[in-house]
């Protein structure tokens, strides 16, 4: 079965706007992984695009089934209509192991090339924390639903492998969901699983999947986010720079401005949801929050869908 990088983005709205969004996105994508019978190694949620590295026979047919089902419940969630998001999605095909290290690696620190986390192991939504856990000194089984507890966070229609645990948050553990094995077999110890994650991007990152000599060109940063970078507030020496931080560099992250509209904005007005408010608030709010905070134009647009 082969194997893929796939990448879907919202460039004019957030898709996901606070962990319990990117706690329903996982679950969808969990139940789309079983429907197809396909298997994810390593996967990253930011709010505006998703990463993943996967092995399935239908690419298209994963995305398409998770991102329905759970544009379905952001719709419900938030009285919005229609689909969400771009609706192409960027696939790639990995052949070969090196090339395969450095899917693996870019979608892991997909958080900290974004600034949005000091390292891809501080950042919640991802699953570097799934792998090498006896290493990191996280080898102990946190508590779990029963069973018979885990449809109630579920959609009606929605499947999964009864092997699968999840956590009384509603979430489904990745350790127990994602191909943990291959991903650790891939880096062969945590001394190098640790050492690709904080490795800078490089010529260095193209002569080693050259290696593999089956004539698949390399991924690099730069064709790894080509789906991202065609945001005008996006570009190559940023990402690069995030990189060479030490420190989280993003002023104030998507899910902090959300965070702030949802809950103390919106209900101050008297709205239930950013999609109820009329263009002339929307306004009104990206001008008072641009004084207020250190956010971007086009992250306040974004955020606030205008």
């Amino acid at each position: 079965m082969p194997n893929y990088h796939l990448c879907y983005t919202s460039h004019d709205e957030v898709m996901f706007r606070n962990a319990a969004d990117m706690d329903v996105a996982f679950n969808s994508l969990c139940s789309a992984l079983y429907k197809t019978d396909s298997a994810c190694y390593a996967e990253t949620f930011l709010t505006d695009h998703h990463h993943g590295c996967y092995r399935t026979r239908c690419p298209g047919e994963l995305i398409r089934t998770a991102r329905e089902s759970y544009t379905k419940q952001f719709n419900h969630k938030y009285l919005r209509d229609g689909p969400l998001g771009e609706r192409d999605f960027f696939l790639q095909e990995i052949s070969g192991e090196r090339h395969f290290l450095a899917a693996l690696s870019y979608v892991l620190k997909n958080p900290p090339h974004h600034g949005v986390a000091d390292t891809p192991f501080a950042y919640p939504y991802s699953s570097a924390n799934a792998f090498f856990r006896t290493s990191l000194g996280k080898a102990e089984v946190p508590d779990m639903l029963p069973p018979g507890q885990i449809p109630q966070f579920l959609p009606r229609r929605a499947a999964f492998d009864p092997s699968w645990k999840m956590l009384p948050s509603g979430v489904f553990w990745r350790p127990s969901v994602l191909d943990v094995a291959a991903v650790e077999a891939a880096y062969g110890s945590y001394q190098a699983f640790n050492y690709y994650l904080g490795r800078k991007s490089g010529d260095d990152w193209k002569k080693e999947q050259d290696l593999d000599q089956n004539g698949a060109a390399p991924l690099t940063l730069e064709s790894f986010e080509a789906p991202v970078l065609v945001r005008a507030d996006v570009s190559l020496p940023d990402l690069l720079r995030n990189e060479k931080s030490r420190y989280r560099t993003a002023a104030i992250t998507d899910l902090e401005l959300c965070g702030i509209i949802d809950t103390q904005i919106i209900p101050r007005i008297g709205k239930k949801s950013v999609y109820q408010l009329s263009l002339n608030e929307k306004i009104a709010i990206a001008n008072d929050l641009y004084t207020r905070y250190p956010a971007g134009k086009a992250q306040l647009k974004r955020c606030l869908v205008l």
